[in-house]
């Protein structure tokens, strides 16, 4: 009986010692596992965030390219329409300069053509004529007129040809009492207005629409300017 009882007690010391392996085996497998897993969710956490700040990085970085081309745009349309504003101004500038140059040179043919205004024009240039151009009593002046106002012809005339009140028999009035002092009357075409010839010193002033009106438009445009600008109201 007592040998019995020896047997028995080795089966079960040895099933105790497989089963502490065995849990002590499985311990170390749940801790390994865990570890494990641990270790993935860290690296899936990592990778993550990794990602995240990758997205953010390149979200940022569009947000900056696009707030640029959006400025650049921005600028790029300012630039256009200020080039647009000042090509406006300066095209309607000149078209404005080129109908004050149209009108003053209406305004001169008028003037031109009105016989009173060239009976007065006349008798200032020939009565100033030796005086301004600093002549001396040999020189000669000649005043030419259109052959609008006057022809060749008719300055061959006495005043008594001419038919009284009219520009032609003016001129020949005033020619024949300038005469002496050195003053004669011609008649030419193609222009409209008084050309003043120093003969003697081959000296001519032109007193002409052609001559008039650059001096005019360059006496204006100061102002014109002004007025464009903003300048003068």
């Amino acid at each position: 009986m007592a040998k019995t009882g020896d047997n028995n007690t080795v089966p079960s010391a040895a099933g105790e010692g497989v089963q502490a392996l065995i849990d002590r085996l499985r311990g170390e497998g749940i801790a390994a596992g865990q570890e494990q897993a641990e270790a993935l969710l860290a690296s899936a956490r990592a990778k993550a965030e990794a990602i995240i700040a990758e997205a953010e990085a390149q979200a940022a970085h569009l947000r900056e390219a696009a707030h640029k081309d959006a400025e650049a745009e921005k600028a790029a349309t300012a630039d256009a329409l200020k080039i647009a504003a000042r090509d406006v101004v300066l095209s309607l500038r000149n078209e404005i300069a080129a109908r004050i140059g149209e009108e003053t040179s209406r305004l001169l043919r008028e003037s031109f053509a009105d016989e009173a205004f060239l009976q007065k024009l006349i008798l200032a240039m020939a009565g100033r004529a030796r005086q301004d151009a600093d002549m001396d009593g040999a020189d000669q002046v000649e005043i030419e007129l259109p052959e609008r106002v006057v022809t060749f012809e008719e300055l061959r005339r006495s005043p008594e040809e001419a038919r009284e009140g009219t520009l032609s028999h003016f001129v020949v009035s005033l020619a024949a009492n300038v005469l002496r002092e050195g003053v004669t009357f011609s008649a030419g075409p193609g222009f409209e207005g008084i050309r003043i010839r120093i003969v003697d010193k081959d000296l001519t002033v032109n007193v002409t629409e052609e001559a008039i009106a650059p001096l005019l438009m360059k006496h204006l445009q100061p102002r014109f300017h002004a007025v464009m600008d903003g300048v003068v109201r």
